[in-house]
């Protein structure tokens, strides 16, 4: 699935996206007691009606995969199965797991989701759903874990309280650090308004009614974020930012599929309009707007961030202040999975503890995602190669987790 063709295709937005994942001090994110991070929000509750900014505009919902369920046997050529009986800790039981409702996580949940079927599991296809629905399931014990969890944008979405009493927080547990500072995330907005008006934070923008009116594209006076999907952590921080400093009589986050909302960013840049959008690493959205030349990500001022949001990237002139607080502190993004689970799988646990991927490796698929490879065939192909690339890694990976079986 990674063809040479796409490499060339991605060349600008890695080198940036290598950057990116080097980001500042994530010092900043969030201790880890039993909660779990990505894209979710704590229960319907969440946001109430009174602190919410967001203007919620016509969604499609996306389309369930047919469950299915994958064996070892379904996976491997017999002539690959392992003869020992004994390596397969996860023989006779059956894993559901899940995947965050944005394309690119698709990803690297299929690579654990067959690293997990070489342990002898028998594994669903991770079913898509938004962050806000997962964390409440999983705590139930509707699933299993999922590989989609961002730290700080999800701890929010797991304060709430079960049906049956407690905490959603107190039920699952973060496994492992995926992808150590790999997300980047932020506000973009294009070169040509930033120079126009001379603002170099969100908070000048919103204190020139000139600059306000420029990124007003319904006219009812306050500035248009194109912004997060209903559900997920970032439409929470994005809103909650805009109330915590008094912004919402001069900016609203607008709500949709982030798909269509970039495609419609992008149009607008392509025909000289401007562009304020969220926008997060690994993706392939910022090697089509890609920033320090097409757009910048927008800073915001000291004190302005939430809590614990307020990390420092180190993104130089592709930001439009220096030191650079882009509303996100840059996050890990890892694997939650309910606790009973895990301890009654010792092997799975160890398998997730020490597994790690790049996000540059994401970012490629998320490259051929956008160019059209995108059915659950090319996902599975690209995840196959990943394996047989890092099959080193992998097989140690392996031992391991059946040595804590």
């Amino acid at each position: 699935m990674i063809t040479n063709k796409w490499r060339l295709v991605v060349a600008l937005f890695l080198a940036f996206t290598l950057l990116a994942a080097a980001c500042g001090d994530d010092s900043n994110t969030t201790s880890e007691t039993s909660d779990t991070t990505a894209t979710t929000t704590t229960a319907p509750d969440a946001m109430s009606s009174d602190d919410q900014t967001t203007t919620t505009a016509d969604t499609g919902t996306a389309m369930d995969e047919p469950e299915t369920t994958t064996t070892m046997a379904d996976a491997m050529p017999e002539d690959e199965m392992p003869e020992d009986e004994m390596s397969m800790p996860g023989e006779g039981k059956s894993v559901q797991m899940a995947r965050g409702n944005w394309k690119e996580t698709n990803f690297q949940n299929t690579v654990v989701q067959k690293l997990l079927i070489e342990l002898g599991y028998e594994v669903s296809t991770p079913e898509e759903i938004a962050p806000a629905t997962f964390f409440p399931a999983l705590a139930q014990g509707d699933f299993d874990l999922w590989a989609s969890t961002w730290p700080l944008n999800h701890d929010p979405l797991t304060t709430g309280e079960l049906p049956s009493g407690g905490i959603i927080a107190d039920q699952i547990s973060r496994v492992g650090t995926m992808m150590s500072s790999g997300a980047l995330q932020g506000l973009l907005v294009d070169i040509s308004s930033v120079e126009q008006f001379g603002f170099t934070t969100l908070n000048e923008l919103l204190d020139n009614p000139e600059a306000v009116a420029h990124f007003d594209k319904d006219g009812n006076g306050r500035a248009d974020i194109n912004g997060c999907d209903d559900g997920w952590g970032c439409q929470k921080v994005i809103n909650d930012t805009i109330a915590q400093n008094g912004w919402g009589d001069r900016i609203e986050q607008i709500s949709a599929t982030h798909a269509a909302l970039f495609g419609e960013s992008q149009a607008s840049f392509e025909q000289g309009d401007p562009v304020l959008q969220y926008v997060w690493t690994p993706t392939a959205f910022v090697g089509q707007l890609v920033p320090g030349r097409d757009v910048l990500w927008l800073a915001v001022g000291p004190g302005s961030a939430l809590e614990g949001q307020d990390g420092v990237s180190n993104l130089g002139d592709a930001c439009t202040n220096d030191p650079c607080t882009t509303m996100f502190t840059p996050s890990d993004i890892v694997v939650t999975a309910n606790n009973d689970w895990l301890d009654d799988n010792p092997a799975a646990r160890a398998l997730l503890e020490n597994f790690v991927m790049d996000p540059v490796a994401v970012a490629v698929v998320a490259v051929g995602i956008e160019t059209g490879a995108n059915s659950q065939d090319d996902i599975n192909n690209a995840a196959d190669e990943w394996i047989a690339n890092n099959r080193d890694v992998v097989d140690a990976l392996l031992a391991t987790a059946r040595a804590a079986a």
